[in-house]
């Protein structure tokens, strides 16, 4: 008798983005790790294209972030600064806000905590 051990169907992420005011939201919602980066990079450059003044990414309902998806913000945050555009990151979850910080991103990134802190009153 053999075992077969169950293939792992990789994480998906899911994406939701909406206008607020000239805020782009792009909110986040699942795994980033090595296999799904290239899809949240994919994502953040689209939201990026459509962003004139604010591109807030809520990674409120991200439930891990691997070293992989840290690259990419940094990546966005380099091209916003070129565009002379604003880039904020939500990290309103302990999956985000312990890698962010304990990197030492949060120094060279925009991070709040709630998306009401991201958005103008």
């Amino acid at each position: 008798m053999t075992s077969e051990t169950p293939e792992r169907s990789p994480e998906v992420l899911d994406f939701r983005r909406e206008t607020v005011g000239q805020s782009t939201v792009l909110q986040v919602i699942g795994e980033i790790d090595t296999d799904t980066a290239p899809l949240f990079r994919e994502h953040l450059a689209a939201a990026r294209r459509d962003t004139t003044e604010r591109l807030v990414v809520d990674l409120s309902g991200v439930t891990y972030m691997a070293s992989p998806g840290l690259s990419v913000l940094i990546e966005a945050h380099n091209e916003h600064r070129r565009l002379n555009t604003r880039l904020l990151v939500v990290a309103g979850s302990r999956a985000t806000r312990v890698p962010i910080m304990t990197t030492g991103l949060h120094a060279q990134l925009d991070v709040v905590i709630t998306l009401e802190q991201a958005l103008p009153l």
